[in-house]
């Protein structure tokens, strides 16, 4: 929300009183894809203020959450090994050419932003190893037939592997304009919640009317929707 100050005709500089809704989460969430969607909405409701090495990488629904469990038991030895370039121009490690660095393509020839994404990964394994997690997590299963949703299930159980007692998964299928697929997706409903530890939701961000990123104002109530425990606290103010 922003509220009108102040206007210096002379310079026409406007200034506005900008009030932000912040959150605060009782774990620590961090993003892991498949997109990134999920950073965003943590930006949006002022939660994240620290980057982790998913923020913005693009997975694939049926193999991200075995590439991040593994990148996490190797400690991302392979993480930024390897760098390669894909028919797409995205960058990708030779070990996991399903993990895009679309957002971050110049990390295969740039020293600093390897640097970058080195200091994440360890910020990432510092935060999983002393605090309890949340992993939010996004999957599209519009392709998705039997044999896909079975392994999916089998691949979430496996990720369980890596959390602690304290910690949890929580996956959203994201839909476009309406809930697709829907035998697949009651199955995964149903079959999901049975993993000790994660949780699984539906949303669709009506991308026609709302673009990439949803109603924004929605996003308290998907992590409610994700059993994401979070509150409301003091909101940031600022003079812009």
């Amino acid at each position: 929300m922003k509220i009108p100050l102040f206007y210096i005709p002379k310079t026409r500089h406007k200034y506005f009183l900008e009030i932000k809704k912040k959150y605060k989460s009782e774990k620590y969430i961090i993003p892991i894809g498949k997109d990134c969607h999920a950073a965003h909405s943590l930006d949006i409701l002022n939660i994240r203020n620290q980057s982790l090495p998913y923020d913005w990488i693009r997975l694939r629904s049926m193999s991200g959450l075995r590439t991040v469990s593994q990148n996490i038991q190797e400690r991302f030895t392979f993480f930024l090994s390897d760098l390669k370039r894909n028919e797409k121009g995205n960058t990708y490690a030779e070990k996991y050419p399903e993990a895009e660095f679309t957002h971050a393509k110049a990390v295969i020839d740039d020293p600093k932003l390897r640097s970058t994404f080195e200091k994440r990964c360890q910020r990432a394994l510092d935060i999983i190893s002393h605090q309890s997690v949340a992993f939010l997590h996004i999957i599209e299963i519009t392709k998705f037939g039997f044999e896909e949703a079975s392994s999916f299930c089998t691949m979430t159980k496996d990720f369980t592997k890596i959390l602690k007692p304290e910690d949890s998964l929580h996956i959203y299928m994201r839909f476009d304009e309406e809930i697709e697929n829907e035998e697949i997706c009651n199955f995964l409903l149903n079959e999901i919640p049975k993993i000790p530890q994660v949780y699984i939701t539906t949303y669709v961000r009506e991308k026609t009317k709302h673009g990439i990123w949803g109603n924004e104002n929605e996003y308290p109530q998907l992590y409610k929707s994700l059993n994401l425990k979070i509150k409301r606290v003091f909101p940031i103010i600022a003079i812009k």
